[in-house]
């Protein structure tokens, strides 16, 4: 992309911004920064997940060790000034991926399921913790956390945060660490017989899926307001999953898409006039249909703008 697409990019970025605070009411506007920040969780598992083929189902745990790291910072240390928010999510992010860091060190001599269980039991320890401490407000939550002054502030810094976190996974994906991971993915054998450093570069990947997971829960704090154990529980890590196989597991694009999806459409589902919960119906019959019709996803590990490139092409 030129310079000039770039600022032209940019300016029509900051300028959507700006006019949607005008003419969107404050539930599509509460949605669409859902789908940025869900977006974010969603790209930094694709990168464990899918391009590094590690299973994990620790989302929930991360997301919360960036939301509260951020939240905490935020009101105890900056005085709940909320120009400080990116800054303190950023930490957030770090602290998360130092977790992370610890979390891959005992974990990467399992594989498969066996790496799901652990991850998963991090991410249920991490909610336990935060259920047990008080100072951050145990059971009842952490409440009266900053939040952005306006939705074009909150557009502009979690949509910056979701194009970074797109950047930076997608070069990474296709830089020579992203194939050394594509290669553990095929064959690890084979990749270990050529010389690939198998451990250092699994746990590499999981610190920068941790980072960018930490970094979504910061957002998500500044978001709501107000955060809680409840709300990281193992339900939001499978929601995290779902959306990551919807996009295709190893397209980073495509777990933007797929947020778009899983975000508006529990939101359609629940104006519907029924006393059952239609969305715990069909969310399991749209992931059977998708694992039967197109188990590699919506684009499976291939990127949305080279669908467009093939169509300029022809």
């Amino acid at each position: 992309m030129s310079l000039k697409s770039k600022i032209i990019f940019l300016v029509c970025f900051v300028g959507l911004g700006i006019a949607l605070n005008f003419f969107l009411n404050s539930y599509i506007q509460a949605l669409a920064i859902s789908f940025m920040i869900n977006s974010i969780m969603a790209m930094s598992l694709n990168f464990i997940t899918g391009v590094a083929n590690q299973f994990s189902l620790g989302s929930a745990g991360f997301v919360a060790v960036g939301a509260y790291t951020s939240a905490v910072l935020t009101k105890e240390v900056f005085n709940d000034q909320w120009y400080f928010i990116p800054l303190t999510a950023l930490i957030g992010a770090c602290v998360a991926a130092f977790a992370g860091y610890l979390v891959s060190l005992p974990s990467f001599k399992l594989k498969g399921d066996y790496l799901a269980i652990v991850t998963l039991g991090f991410a249920e320890i991490v909610r336990v913790i935060f259920l047990n401490w008080n100072h951050v407000g145990g059971p009842r939550g952490y409440n009266a956390i900053v939040k952005w002054p306006n939705f074009t502030m909150a557009y502009l810094f979690t949509g910056a945060a979701v194009l970074i976190t797109l950047y930076v996974l997608y070069s990474l994906k296709i830089s020579w660490f992203g194939r050394n991971l594509w290669a553990l993915n095929e064959d690890e054998i084979a990749a270990e017989v050529m010389g690939t450093p198998i451990a250092k570069n699994k746990r590499t990947a999981f610190l920068i899926s941790s980072f960018f997971g930490g970094l979504a829960g910061g957002f998500y704090a500044h978001n709501m307001g107000y955060i809680s154990p409840g709300s990281f529980g193992f339900l939001l890590s499978v929601q995290v999953l779902i959306i990551t196989v919807l996009g295709g597991l190893g397209s980073i694009s495509g777990s933007i898409i797929a947020s778009i999806i899983l975000t508006v459409l529990p939101e359609l589902l629940r104006s519907l006039p029924t006393k059952v919960d239609v969305r715990m119906i069909v969310f399991p019959i749209l992931l059977i249909l998708m694992m039967i019709v197109r188990p590699e996803g919506l684009f499976g590990k291939k990127e949305i703008w080279t669908f467009f490139k093939k169509e300029g092409g022809s």
